[in-house]
């Protein structure tokens, strides 16, 4: 599958060349007529409604809209090995415009919750520590970025592009841990919150500057104006996204709502769950999914860790797919240096932007070493594989994430 991928990559930017030198130069457009001086007068069409999008959703602003303020990220625990190492349920995610799932280290997956106004982030639970691979995708925008603690590697790009003025490192002014999860039997480390009051001590001590106003939007939204787009691959109900032989995401299309509803693997419990808000008990549930297929490596362990620290390769992007109104649609992705925008393209090998639908987006970064294990139906749910399906679950039974 791996090399089938690297094949459609090749042939998608091959034929993107091809129809890029192909193309005949359009002429200059003819002189419009002079009006008819007896032409009857036309009435005046009425305007077009106003265009102001959200940034993260591509949706209508509303009054509430924080208009000149910054877009928020914030990493989340996604650890479930055992009853001491269990993050889930998370509280907050249900309140995130987009949630970027990546593999960490060890196989374990990690989010990075993008919100619109933190404002709205009334409690967060457990919050972790941050990884250059969520920040070199969401970097563009330029977002206040709120974690606990960060690797080596991620404190090296901070350095690099000069973020201070936007970094909230709890590591360096405190917080604290929910004790009725530690009453549970969790360990600490997966137990780290930071409640409304929180932020706002952490934005004020740290000075950061949380004004912005924005030009462009995350993706290139369809217009809410106009009616959804309909995309034009097969039909797609259920989606299952391996990013490890114990972190598997699936997904099953709701048509009465619209959207897709999220579930994961659990190797604590040996069974998929819905992922639920334990804020409010919902189901998360997306307008959006996007899965980008890349090259994932090891960056060196010089101090002898033993951690598989991730290395996500976004130089030259790759293919992947785009999910909403429970169909399915092949893609292409760019993505570039760190300060370059994600660019998702047409999956025929032509340069040509896909829209989004408005709304939610969860995104998944996945190693092409697993892409043989993703897959999506046209008929019946996501969650139909086993454990056996995908693997031996028992290399990662005992490990526990880096602090």
């Amino acid at each position: 599958m791996k090399k089938l991928f690297a094949v459609l990559m090749i042939a998608a930017f091959a034929l993107s060349m091809l129809t890029a030198c192909g193309d005949a130069p359009t002429s200059a457009s003819e002189p419009a007529a002079p009006a008819a001086a007896n032409s009857a007068v036309q009435p005046e069409s009425e305007p077009e409604p106003p265009y102001e999008p959200a940034v993260l959703t591509g949706l209508p602003r509303g009054e509430d809209y924080p208009e000149g303020q910054r877009i928020t990220a914030v990493m989340v625990n996604n650890i479930s090995n055992a009853v001491a190492n269990d993050a889930r349920p998370q509280n907050g995610l249900s309140d995130a415009d987009i949630l970027i799932e990546i593999k960490v280290e060890g196989g374990i997956t990690r989010f990075c919750a993008l919100f619109t106004d933190y404002n709205k982030i009334k409690y967060i639970c457990p919050v972790r520590s941050a990884r250059d691979q969520f920040f070199q995708l969401f970097l563009p925008f330029q977002p206040i970025f709120i974690h606990i603690g960060e690797s080596v590697v991620q404190k090296q790009y901070k350095a690099d592009y000069q973020y201070d003025d936007l970094d909230v490192n709890y590591d360096l002014i405190g917080f604290n841990y929910d004790t009725s999860r530690q009453a549970a039997g969790v360990r600490q480390w997966e137990t780290a919150y930071l409640t409304q009051e929180d932020i706002q001590r952490g934005l004020e001590k740290l000075n950061i500057d949380t004004r912005r106003t924005y030009g462009s939007t995350f993706f290139d939204f369809v217009n809410y104006n106009e009616p959804n787009r309909v995309l034009s691959g097969d039909d797609a109900v259920g989606i299952r996204v391996v990013h490890s032989q114990s972190y598997r995401t699936y997904f099953d299309w709701d048509a009465a709502s619209g959207k897709y509803l999220m579930s994961q693997y659990s190797l604590r419990y040996g069974s998929i769950n819905p992922s639920t808000d334990a804020n409010n008990g919902q189901q998360l549930a997306f307008e959006n999914i996007l899965v980008l297929f890349t090259q994932f490596d090891v960056y060196p362990d010089p101090g002898g860790s033993g951690y598989d620290l991730q290395k996500v390769d976004y130089t030259f992007g790759g293919v992947g797919y785009y999910f909403s109104g429970g169909k399915a649609e092949p893609i292409r992705w760019q993505k570039g240096a760190p300060l370059q925008p994600l660019r998702i393209l047409d999956g025929g090998g032509h340069e040509q932007s896909v829209k989004i639908n408005p709304g939610k987006t969860y995104i998944a970064v996945v190693d092409l070493e697993m892409s043989d294990q993703f897959l999506y139906n046209k008929t019946g749910t996501a969650q139909t594989d086993t454990a056996e399906t995908v693997g031996d679950d028992s290399e990662t039974a005992n490990f526990v994430e880096m602090d």
